[in-house]
């Protein structure tokens, strides 16, 4: 009977564990402290992810940064920890936000290219997520976050007050 029920728990040990490693490896925690030096725009890193641009926030040692790797999409919250002779920045990922494959019309917007405000004001530590309208040229908010590098975190927050005005690259 001890060996019956040794050999339960030890099965449901398992597969928790296997539960919570999938579940770590999606939810992005696996690239939090990841080092790695910049890479231009369309370019992939060591570890395969491609770079899809990113910015600045008001605290210009810290940016957001898109990735993807296959069909999944990131953002990562990042740290300069040290520049090169060059001065070419080395960053650290501090935060991940990830997504599934986003809708053709969806974007992120944030950083000095945003044209996003909260309450009427801008904020570069803003991170939306919209979807365009191509007939009406109007941005629905779907979802918000502000980049706390106090915490070096990503904190969702309500859209509640939040606008998004169109503009023609």
């Amino acid at each position: 009977m001890k060996l019956k029920f040794l050999r339960i728990a030890a099965f449901i040990t398992l597969s928790l564990f296997i539960t919570l490693s999938i579940f770590a490896a999606t939810s992005g925690r696996e690239f939090v402290g990841y080092r790695h030096k910049g890479v231009l725009y369309g370019q992939t890193l060591p570890n395969g992810v491609k770079d899809l641009g990113g910015g600045l926030l008001s605290d210009d040692d810290y940016g957001v940064t898109r990735f993807a790797r296959g069909k999944k999409y990131m953002l990562w919250l990042e740290k300069i920890v040290r520049r090169n002779a060059k001065g070419e920045p080395n960053w650290e990922v501090k935060d991940v936000l990830m997504f599934p494959n986003l809708k053709k019309n969806q974007e992120f917007l944030f950083s000095y290219s945003s044209t996003c405000k909260r309450n009427g004001r801008e904020n570069l530590d803003l991170i939306v997520m919209a979807e365009l309208a191509p007939k009406t040229k109007n941005y629905k908010v779907l979802k918000a976050w502000r980049a706390n590098v106090k915490n070096e975190k990503f904190e969702k927050i309500s859209v509640n007050g939040i606008v998004c005005q169109y503009k023609e690259s």
